[in-house]
């Protein structure tokens, strides 16, 4: 697997799929559009600086819990790593970040089309975190929520280090152009699921997305990914702000049973469209924020769910 991988990254060209010009620039080359569309994903260096995030790192570091809002998300094997979700967007620093021009500019880019905010999530792998993220699309819940296509994607920001060792994000490049994969019913429908993400990894190889502080993940919705355990004395802590396309704005009478995501407590006015006000790229360094997290609503996970959904824990103090 790893001499596939080697071969796959000697075949992206150096600006395409890893890098862009750290001088602050927006704008993407159609190299690096084109690898997005051919990969699924595109790391772009330092799309933040570490002065921009130091008052989040800070404000987290002071409060784990964010207010209270965290809760864990619960892997196959019962372990539960801290999360948590945001769809309003409020003053502060993790509801100005999904509005910035930065983040809108690029991820127009490469949806080809206007967006607006689908929600916004906090992942933390925390020192020795014995869950792991399952491999998994982000549209196999999403298309339940009632969304014809997938002209959706998500961005992943470091506010920590990422690296192997504490749980860093995993992709299969390429792998969007399975489409959406089902999940067979009955009894042998998880190990049927299992079987042919294996053997995406093994034909596609594996992308471990290790990032320094600022440095930004866009993947598409259909691009599998996951994570690891952490095993490290350091905390892996990350923001996901996910997209929609305008056009593609949910229907409410095709909504399904949305068992990996329903955990979430997000409703259908939260995923309708609602227009993004688009910020300056100077807000946080110009420090135009009233808290780091305390001025958005952060979304109440629905606890009452049976054991074949994914579901929202509690965590032990």
């Amino acid at each position: 697997m790893d001499g596939q991988y080697k071969l796959l990254i000697m075949a992206i060209p150096a600006q395409s799929s890893a890098m862009q010009d750290p001088s602050g620039s927006r704008a993407l080359s159609a190299q690096q559009i084109d690898a997005y569309h051919r990969d699924g994903l595109l790391i772009i260096r330092q799309l933040f600086s570490a002065d921009e995030l130091a008052p989040l790192r800070e404000a987290y570091r002071q409060d784990p819990t964010i207010n209270g809002h965290v809760y864990g998300m619960e892997d196959s094997d019962g372990q539960g790593h801290p999360f948590c979700t945001w769809t309003d967007l409020g003053d502060d620093i993790v509801g100005m970040i999904p509005r910035m021009a930065r983040m809108i500019a690029i991820t127009e880019a490469l949806l080809g089309e206007p967006c607006y905010h689908w929600h916004s999530k906090f992942s933390v792998k925390t020192s020795s975190c014995k869950a792991r993220v399952d491999w998994h699309q982000d549209f196999g819940s999403w298309y339940d929520d009632g969304v014809l296509l997938p002209h959706m994607l998500t961005v992943g920001i470091a506010i920590e280090p990422a690296n192997k060792a504490n749980g860093c994000v995993q992709f299969v490049p390429g792998s969007q152009q399975m489409g959406r994969i089902d999940h067979p019913a009955g009894a042998n429908g998880p190990k049927a699921f299992a079987a042919r993400v294996e053997r995406a990894r093994q034909q596609l190889g594996v992308l471990h997305a290790e990032m320094d502080v600022g440095d930004a993940v866009f993947f598409h919705c259909n691009t599998l990914h996951g994570s690891g355990l952490n095993e490290t004395d350091t905390q892996r802590v990350m923001i996901f702000s996910s997209y929609n396309a305008v056009s593609n704005a949910p229907f409410a009478d095709i909504r399904g049973d949305n068992k990996e995501g329903a955990y979430m407590g997000i409703n259908d006015q939260q995923r309708a469209f609602r227009p993004i006000v688009e910020l300056a790229d100077d807000v946080l360094s110009n420090r135009s924020f009233r808290s780091a997290f305390s001025h958005s609503a952060f979304t109440e996970p629905n606890w009452n769910l049976s054991g074949d959904y994914c579901r929202a824990i509690k965590l032990k103090q």
